[in-house]
């Protein structure tokens, strides 16, 4: 029998189901650190809703209303992304600027380094898909 406070007895050991020791193990590698956070202390952007990102389409003219290093959308392989968050960020600096505004699917692939954690980052970035 346990004690009135709900913790096990002394000679048991507790035991935590695996959903909740997930949410203690560090975070994938993902540029934001062990625990998705970066060194100021932000999370990645938050991804729109699998639904939300499905029913929202924007065409290379809206796209192209987002060109700038304070508002900068970009679409990759027919999804669009907002990527203003991540402008600061970007291993490759400035580099990424190049591609506010358009369609900047052969850009991207062009860059061999986008391969592995850019393109598993980039679902969190999309805010739909183009027309």
């Amino acid at each position: 029998a346990g004690c009135a406070s709900g913790a096990p007895p002394a000679n048991q050991t507790p035991t935590v189901p695996d959903d909740a020791q997930k949410a203690v193990e560090p975070a994938a590698e993902n540029g934001y650190g062990a625990y998705g956070k970066d060194e100021n202390g932000d999370a990645p952007p938050t991804s729109t809703g699998e639904a939300e990102k499905a029913s929202a389409a924007f065409t290379l003219d809206d796209v192209a209303k987002h060109a700038s290093e304070t508002d900068c959308w970009m679409a990759i392989d027919g999804k669009v992304y907002d990527v203003t968050k991540s402008v600061d960020k970007h291993p490759g600096g400035p580099a990424i600027l190049k591609g506010c505004g358009k369609d900047a699917t052969e850009m991207f692939n062009a860059v061999e380094k986008h391969g592995g954690k850019a393109r598993e980052f980039l679902p969190s970035l999309q805010i739909g898909n183009l027309k």
